[in-house]
């Protein structure tokens, strides 16, 4: 009987030291603290679980919690086995399903020792900050030439920039002498035309009209989330052709941004989080904020008329959608 106690007493000591052990040297890990996500587009989740101890852990069981968020497969919980000094992956698919600041996490790890007497429960803290921002939408957003002498190359002569010089070719009958290159043509004994490249810029001002009382009531919801789509789109376009970007909102906080250049991502961060105001904008906003806008700068206004024309065409099944036909760009701030 006494070896028969001892035997127990030492098993569950021995258990208690292994589970110890397991408690301290088990850690989760992310390589991102970050991340910034499309609505219902699909994004990987990773973190690390590793093991530093030299024991095995023979159950191991992680659910990364995601509460906010569509999981594929349930694939944020995974049982597993971890051998000493082990290093998991676990990888998954999630969407956001609405705009907004999110977290992920913190992470749930449940093992115990080889005999099952004591249970680990942990709850890590190794925090996903998401930020879910407007989905993306079928629409072509069009930059009409602006500014000279900037980045977007064009065949318009208008916009020739003599600083960039792009080839000369042979002289013909009604080139400006100011054009000739008489270097060239002293040299060669033949009279040359300098050729320029010939670029612009656009600067791009967006007003989004997020007003209540503006929306129905049955489809304010709706058409109000839309709305910011479609100002997303616009931004991202200017983002991708580095084009200055401005912003102003009747909406939460009521944001005003003069056009700037690298500011698409704070834009877009406040369209992750704007939300619609109770109110209605009885102002036209073209002669609002025409005086603040630089020249040249093309005016888009983002209400619920311009989202009714784009579900329109959406249901007619016009291919063709863009900011002109839309009816969102305005006339230019300042000419």
């Amino acid at each position: 009987v006494q070896f028969l106690c001892i035997g127990i007493i030492t098993v569950i000591l021995l258990s208690f030291l292994y589970a110890r052990n397991l408690s301290k040297n088990l850690k989760v890990e992310r390589k991102l603290k970050k991340l910034k996500v499309n609505c219902h587009e699909q994004i990987n989740i990773t973190l690390s679980v590793k093991n530093f101890s030299h024991l095995p852990a023979f159950f191991c069981y992680v659910l990364d919690q995601a509460p906010y968020f569509y999981v594929y497969n349930d694939k944020n919980q995974e049982l597993f086995t971890l051998r000493p000094k082990e290093v998991r992956q676990i990888s998954y698919r999630i969407s956001a399903q609405e705009r907004g600041l999110f977290m992920i996490g913190p992470v749930k790890l449940h093992a115990h020792d080889p005999m099952g007497l004591f249970e680990l429960e942990m709850e890590i803290d190794q925090p996903l900050e998401v930020t879910a921002r407007p989905g993306r939408i079928k629409l072509r957003t069009e930059l009409l030439p602006g500014l000279p002498q900037g980045l977007l190359k064009t065949k318009n002569p208008v916009y020739e920039d003599i600083t960039m010089r792009r080839s000369i070719r042979e002289y013909m009958a009604g080139d400006e002498q100011k054009r000739i290159n008489w270097r060239a043509s002293a040299k060669y004994q033949h009279l040359y035309t300098n050729q320029y490249e010939a670029s612009y810029n656009v600067p791009v001002f967006i007003f989004l009209n997020l007003a209540e009382d503006d929306y129905e009531m049955h489809e304010r919801a709706y058409y109000s989330e839309k709305a910011i789509e479609i100002a997303a789109n616009i931004v991202e376009r200017a983002r991708e052709l580095k084009q200055d970007c401005g912003f102003a909102a009747y909406g939460s906080g009521f944001p005003f941004l003069p056009p700037k250049q690298n500011q698409w991502d704070y834009i877009l961060d406040l369209l992750s989080l704007i939300k619609i105001e109770a109110g209605k904008v009885d102002y036209n906003p073209v002669q609002k904020f025409k005086s603040r806008l630089p020249s040249a700068c093309l005016f888009y206004s983002i209400g619920p008329d311009e989202v009714m024309h784009y579900f329109a065409k959406v249901e007619a099944g016009n291919e063709n959608i863009n900011t002109t036909n839309l009816g969102v760009l305005k006339n230019a701030g300042k000419q």
